[in-house]
């Protein structure tokens, strides 16, 4: 009985870690990747709980100001006193208050939208960062294959009389390295899975199975098209836009709060002997807007929005240098990845294979064939490299577009 309890704790405990961790699909994309971090992503969780706050903030712009009450009850006559004043805003100061709290509301926007740009930078990445570490250990795999193979020709060239226990020993020693170059190469791949892990908000030991090549570049971006993107969708320019609209409602609502706000009164007497028993009084009552018009803050105000713009021109302009920066650097990755896919690597490819082929036949030495696969071996780790850099640098260009590339 007592281990069918236990055991039933165990399913329970099972069917609710499998609740609160999402099925990872397999193999994973790098578009079902940005899903699953935009949707656990604390970060973004916690600016889109901050839109609820600013919700708020309307309501209460949008609240009238309470009557006041009085009652008083003295030794003079009348002995009692009873009064209500009402307070009535003019020049639609309620109105301008709930614009500006709207208007307020949209910086939970930029906020979320902050968010989502430190989130896809990191989800592309690490996403990419593991796809690269899948490739090395392939890379790490396939130059094994490479050096065990050539370790069996040495050592049937030694076996027949053809070749001394050096080329033997070197190619040997050539296994030894790329062994530990696979080591290296599957340590890192763990470390990679950990980092998307954690931008997912995953436990760092879920395993993942990626569906994505680093040779994915999409479409050619041109300067003219992501600078019209930027401008359009750049956080820092919109957050700045934003802010400006928000001084300007300030703005607005001081110069309405100039306006007094009367206090319409109504008032009772009662007990007041031997003059009357009861009377009923009315009144009026506002503040003269004499000394204190909100001079000071309308034009800290006004100051505050002409700062904000030009901080715009100067976000605007680093905007237009960082994109042009960007895109120089992104075709110039593209031209140097297509050199290493192209040219170099199959050229390094078939100079290795007819040194092998050369050493086979005896027309070489053991160091040609070790040379010829050390270039491969650097050529293919170069375009991996390459390949990584083209979508850091994809990286960079979404987070001043501060949105995806289309």
């Amino acid at each position: 009985m007592r281990v069918a309890v236990v055991a039933f704790f165990f399913a329970v405990a099972a069917t609710v870690s499998a609740y609160a961790q999402p099925p990872v699909p397999t193999p994973l994309t790098y578009q079902r990747a940005l899903e699953i971090a935009s949707s656990r992503n604390l970060g973004v969780a916690a600016a889109t709980r901050a839109r609820a706050i600013r919700q708020a903030a309307i309501r209460t712009a949008g609240e009238l100001p309470n009557p006041d009450l009085s009652v008083e009850f003295t030794q003079d006559v009348p002995h009692q006193v009873v009064s209500l004043a009402v307070p009535v805003e003019l020049g639609g100061k309620r109105r301008r208050r709930i614009d500006l709290a709207k208007e307020e509301l949209s910086l939970a926007e930029i906020d979320v939208q902050t968010e989502l740009r430190t989130l896809r930078r990191g989800v592309r990445q690490a996403f990419y960062s593991l796809v690269a570490a899948d490739d090395r250990v392939q890379l790490a795999e396939s130059l094994l294959d490479l050096a065990r193979r050539f370790r069996d020709v040495a050592q049937a060239r030694f076996e027949t009389g053809a070749a001394p226990r050096l080329e033997v020993l070197q190619s040997e020693l050539g296994i030894t390295r790329a062994e530990t170059d696979l080591e290296l190469a599957r340590s890192t791949r763990v470390a990679s899975q950990a980092q998307l892990n954690a931008v997912m908000n995953l436990p760092p030991q879920q395993a993942l199975a990626l569906s994505g090549s680093l040779s994915t570049r999409g479409a050619v971006v041109s300067y003219e098209a992501m600078l019209t993107i930027a401008v359009q969708s750049n956080v820092d320019l919109v957050a700045l836009d934003r802010q400006i609209a928000v001084e300007q409602r300030r703005v607005d609502l001081l110069r309405a709060e100039r306006i007094p706000t009367p206090a319409f009164s109504v008032s009772g007497l009662f007990n007041a002997p031997p003059d009357f028993t009861s009377a009923v009084g009315v009144g009026v009552s506002l503040s003269l807007p004499i000394f204190s018009r909100n001079q000071g803050a309308i034009a800290q105000s006004i100051e505050t929005t002409s700062q904000l713009r030009t901080r715009r021109e100067a976000t605007l302009r680093s905007v237009e240098n960082n994109v042009f920066g960007v895109v120089a650097r992104i075709e110039a990755q593209r031209r140097q990845l297509d050199a290493y896919e192209q040219r170099l690597v199959p050229t390094a490819t078939e100079l290795e294979a007819l040194a092998q082929e050369s050493y086979r036949a005896g027309r070489t030495s053991v160091l040609g064939v070790l040379d010829a696969q050390r270039s491969l071996r650097d050529l293919r780790r170069e375009a991996l490299q390459a390949a990584l850099d083209m979508q850091l640098s994809l990286a960079d260009l979404e987070e001043i577009l501060g949105t995806e590339i289309p």
